[in-house]
């Protein structure tokens, strides 16, 4: 290849894209082209959309052209996502390198604010060719494009911004003519594109061999560039094809029984299936085996699960192992959450070191908040959502969500339908307005009251609706009901309990807050110093808190030796969790978390299975409501009705579904699952009055109707608001996820000033090992503005023992009663 004098370079040559960080070093002058470093980025694009089972077929539906055409004006538009650094500013950040490729003939002044070549490099092409959506998400690959800045050319001599503008020109038409194209394609928006390129600016960035020569043709470097673009792809464990699919592959000691024989059935098409089916059931494996046949037909790469809390999202990471294993044998199944970094070993590599990048692989579990960020105004959420929309999303317990974050989730489900991609939804209690909104997203309808029931909607509004013949009762559950002043066990049934648990029986006790949690702990420790108890709930630090769900797991298990135990807990063993009680109570809640609850109830069959036997004290799944004494009557006004149900009134807010809740727990003294699903959820949530109601139900009903439209509305105005957004680790994303106020990060400090469980505050793992998420009426310490949180000192600031955090009323009332 013949030399090239300065006069035959293109202007583009002359611009740096990579550079060796430190400038005082021997390698100073270290750096990669431009060209060549938006060359790396293209080609990691076109491995991968070669390689995926999906993206370029989404992009090409979205287009409405041929998969080549897609795939031509995706790759013009990321050769150009840094079209911002043809720019002296730019590239005035290592002035010795730029003097190395421009000569020190010209100056370039300070510019006063912090050049973005993102959003600049936007500004310029639209001054170019106008507006265009493509462009901006091309742009905005290191976390959002700031349209909204203000932009002038850079204080610079004349002929430098010549050059500028001649090297960004040449660059266009370059990439124009590198993807045959005749002119900057006007396509508006393409769902995945912004997802795309950030991943493969990532990879692509790693590939870096800092190319100075320009003399090299740029189609003899792409061909060799795309050999390593694909082994770091491999690398990273994004592109893994799948092994095999369905239920025999993935399950093959098991036959399908129940919801999953209809697997054979299922359209094997892209769309919504809204799975509903009794708790037990075999949903996540019905789940994993369809969503495995959808990524066989091409239809997606991967799959990711999203969970309503930590403890279910940890269950399940545990429970998928050995199918992901199967699915896609190369790939490590990666876990997205708040704490999740401390349960992942650092063999994980590239996919678990943000939780953004959990969503990129072929097989991910999170907690739901994670990928609402997908649709709210964080930076790089766009890669959260370019990992939900090339797989399919399997959302758990979707009943489970309160207004406000199902606002949320329509716009991911909506998102999904809009990016030709697969959700599956699964619960075991679904209300029928709820499961109509869900089906909406994809436009879909059920006139279905089958149970179980799986619904697909198709991409064009299409829906199937499968059933099964009618089921034999697969387990009856008697009901009592225990009424008290406080809607805790009296003395004559605490009493009772503690007989079961002496004659061997595995109790539960749910309450609907910590504090009630921690008060009937307390009565039964005191009184009964041997009894084999333990409390779980929400308010421990992160270090406790796992601790005890690991020895929950272990004494209440399918396994557990089942010596007879006494576990008080929260809501948090309500789902996902596999524990099996022979025993439950529970404080009063709509029925469908009642019958969540009814799930860890004789959850596995024990005779003649090789399993620790039930005690023989407990003939039957037996089922306790706890009732307040007080009832509700045509007399009861509005005030005395906020406090019926006294703090459970407080979680669940609309006490008619709890009204109705006591009075078909009352008319049935037995309930046969599964069908009793549709009856009793639909009995609750009939959306008109019975006549036989006191009326001052139907008033609190509909405030909370209004106030939870509210808290809809918002939801989904928020994911549409375009404005200056967080970073993702920011903690206060956390306040965007969810409705009202957001909890506190409290972090726990001995007298001595060391952390409650040792380490270093300024180390984040250490810290959070030591932290207590709390409302922020109870928050106390010294505020810490660095890491937005509060330094508490245990016996000093805040009550903090084996129950956990106690609130100061709390602990005055049980110091009294000791």
């Amino acid at each position: 290849m013949k030399d090239l004098s300065p006069s035959d370079l293109k202007s583009y040559f002359k611009y740096w894209g990579k550079a060796k960080k430190d400038e005082n070093t021997e390698d100073s002058a270290d750096y990669h082209l431009l060209v060549f470093h938006c060359l790396d980025v293209t080609a990691v694009a076109d491995i991968w959309l070669e390689e995926s089972n999906t993206l370029l077929s989404q992009m090409s539906w979205y287009l409405k052209s041929t998969r080549e055409q897609a795939k031509r004006i995706s790759l013009f538009f990321i050769l150009l996502h840094d079209l911002g650094k043809f720019d002296a500013r730019f590239q005035n950040f290592r002035e010795d390198i730029r003097q190395i490729l421009q000569g020190d003939d010209w100056e370039v002044d300070p510019d006063p604010t912090y050049y973005s070549h993102g959003s600049c490099g936007y500004r310029q092409f639209s001054e170019m060719f106008d507006t265009n959506e493509a462009m901006k998400a091309v742009a905005g690959h290191h976390g959002y494009c700031d349209t909204s800045q203000p932009y002038h050319d850079p204080d610079a001599d004349d002929e430098l911004l010549e050059l500028d503008e001649q090297a960004r020109k040449e660059w266009v038409e370059f990439s124009l003519d590198f993807c045959q194209l005749k002119e900057v394609p006007d396509v508006g928006d393409i769902p995945m594109l912004a997802g795309l390129c950030s991943v493969a600016d990532w990879v692509g960035s790693s590939i870096t061999n800092f190319t100075t020569d320009p003399s090299i043709n740029l189609q003899q470097y792409y061909q060799e560039t795309l050999l390593r673009a694909r082994k770091a792809l491999v690398d990273t464990g994004m592109i893994e094809k799948s092994q095999g699919a369905g239920f025999a592959y993935l399950f093959n000691e098991y036959r399908p029984r129940g919801i999953q024989t209809l697997l054979s059935e299922m359209p094997l098409k892209a769309g919504l299936t809204l799975v509903e089916s009794d708790t037990g059931s075999g949903k996540t494996e019905f789940a994993l085996a369809y969503a495995s046949s959808l990524i066989e037909a091409g239809l997606a790469d991967g799959v990711v699960f999203g969970l309503p809390t930590q403890a279910t999202a940890n269950g399940l990471f545990s429970r998928v192992g050995d199918a992901a294993k199967k699915l896609f044998p190369d790939t490590k199944t990666t876990l997205a959450h708040g704490k999740s970094k401390y349960l992942m070993s650092d063999e994980s590599g590239f996919l678990q070191q943000s939780n953004k990048r959990a969503f990129l692989g072929s097989m991910s579990v999170a907690t739901i908040d994670q990928i609402l960020m997908g649709v709210l105004g964080i930076r790089h959420q766009f890669v959260r959502s370019f990992g939900t929309r090339k797989s399919v999303l399997v959302l758990d317990e979707i009943h489970s969500f309160d207004a406000y974050m199902l606002g949320l989730i329509e716009q991911v489900l909506k998102g999904q339908h809009q990016a030709y991609s697969s959700v599956i939804l699964l619960s075991a209690t679904l209300p029928n307005t709820l499961k109509e909104k869900l089906l909406s997203t994809y436009k879909g309808k059920s006139l279905n009251n089958a149970y179980p029931l799986v619904s697909h909607t198709d991409l064009f509004a299409n829906t199937q609706e499968f059933t099964l013949p009618k089921q034999a009762t697969n387990k009856t559950i008697t009901l009592k009901t225990w009424c008290s002043d406080n809607l805790l066990p009296s003395v004559n049934q605490r009493k009772k309990m503690i007989d079961w648990v002496s004659h061997g029986a595995m109790v539960g006790v749910i309450c609907n807050t910590v504090k009630d949690a921690q008060r009937l702990y307390h009565q039964l420790k005191i009184a009964n110093p041997e009894l084999k108890i333990e409390l779980f709930h929400a308010r421990f630090t992160f270090n406790d808190r796992k601790k005890r769900e690991d020895q929950v797991l272990e004494n209440y298990d399918k396994n557990a030796k089942r010596t007879g135990r006494l576990l008080i807990a929260t809501q948090v063993i309500e789902q996902s969790l596999d524990l099996d009680f022979d025993v439950l109570i529970s404080q009063i809640a709509p029925i469908e978390f009642l019958m969540q609850r009814m799930g860890r109830l004789w959850r596995h069959e024990r005779i003649g299975s090789g399993l620790c036997p039930r005690a023989s004290c407990i003939k039957a799944p037996l089922f306790i409501t706890l009732l307040p004494n007080e009832k509700i009557t045509d007399l009861t006004s509005s005030e005395q009705l906020k406090h019926h149900y006294q703090g459970s009134g407080y979680v669940y807010q609309n006490s008619r579904l709890l009204y109705r809740t006591e009075q078909y727990l009352n008319q049935h003294p037995l309930l046969h699952f599964p069908d009793c699903y549709r009856e009793a959820i639909n009995y609750v949530h009939e959306e008109q009055a019975y006549p036989e109601e006191p009326e001052v139900l139907t008033l609190v009903a509909e405030e909370y109707d209004i106030k939870a439209d509210g808290s809809n509305y918002t939801a989904r105005s928020l994911s549409k608001l375009q404005s200056k957004p967080l970073n993702d680790v920011d903690p206060r994303c956390a306040l965007l996820t969810r409705d009202g106020e957001m909890s506190a990060t409290v972090v726990l400090f001995n007298e001595d000033g060391s952390l409650l469980h040792g380490g270093d505050f300024n180390e984040q793992q250490d810290r959070e090992n030591s932290t207590v998420a709390l409302a922020k009426k109870h928050a106390k310490g010294i505020k810490d503005e660095r890491y937005y949180c509060y330094k508490a000192v245990v016996g000093k600031d805040i009550i903090y023992n084996e129950m956990g955090f106690l609130t100061a009323d709390l602990n005055d009332e049980l110091t009294a009663g000791s």
